[in-house]
């Protein structure tokens, strides 16, 4: 029997164990990580959220519903 993915569900129970990042480190590593994202990214949209959720969106306030 093939394993049932339910995204929502997995993506609740990883906010549920990991905690949100204070502090996402040295300047240097935050650009990286936004380029990382960005080149993996299926749209500006995606992007977005990506970085938003991880604490690397900087210049905007955090979107509705996310762990910022």
């Amino acid at each position: 029997m093939a394993a049932t993915i339910r995204p929502n569900r997995e993506l609740q129970t990883m906010g549920d164990l990991f905690a949100p990042p204070g502090d996402p480190g040295p300047p240097e590593v935050r650009a990286r990580a936004r380029r990382a994202v960005a080149a993996r990214a299926r749209d500006a949209e995606d992007c977005r959220l990506l970085l938003d959720v991880l604490g690397l969106l900087e210049g905007a306030a955090p979107a509705e519903g996310s762990a910022s």
